[in-house]
């Protein structure tokens, strides 16, 4: 009978051996990192969306400076919304939350096709978040049906301010 001293000291030798021999590949946490789940991947998306639209407002203020006091509330409400998505995920292995932008649309030549191509923006937006409900968790689902009625609600200003 081994003592358990002679037992412990022989355990670092004997596992690698051990598992070799029984062909067994070891603890699941020894293989490869686990792969993105769909809803995760959504999120990814959802989180890439919100930076586009963001860098849009930031764009159409840069170039038409007089937009600023209009598009202002808008753009802060997008980043909060980056802010809840960005704090629902998990960073999977291998996988980084989104940092940048992945659409650079060109500015529209006037103000007023500037906040036109907002509210195409918008609109665009509320269609996607709509279209992730289906494969969402219920919190997920909440968000985005949150994030797409705001988003509607811009697309809904920016049209009024765009016939004003």
């Amino acid at each position: 009978m081994l003592s358990r001293r002679q037992l412990l000291a022989a355990s670092p030798t004997a596992l690698p051996l051990f598992l070799a021999l029984s062909a067994c590949k070891g603890p699941a946490v020894l293989g490869a990192p686990p792969t993105v789940s769909p809803q995760t991947h959504m999120l990814l998306h959802a989180v890439t969306a919100e930076l586009n639209l963001i860098w849009v407002y930031d764009k159409a203020i840069a170039a038409y400076s007089g937009l600023e006091p209009r598009l202002a509330p808008l753009r802060a409400e997008h980043q909060a919304h980056l802010a809840e998505l960005r704090g629902r995920v998990i960073e999977p292995a291998g996988k980084k939350v989104p940092q940048t932008v992945t659409s650079k649309p060109p500015i529209a030549a006037t103000q007023a096709a500037a906040i036109d191509q907002l509210r195409a923006a918008e609109q665009a937006a509320v269609q996607t978040l709509m279209s992730r409900l289906g494969g969402a968790s219920p919190s997920l689902a909440q968000l985005y049906a949150s994030i797409a009625a705001s988003e509607a609600t811009h697309a809904s200003v920016l049209g009024a301010k765009a016939g004003a």
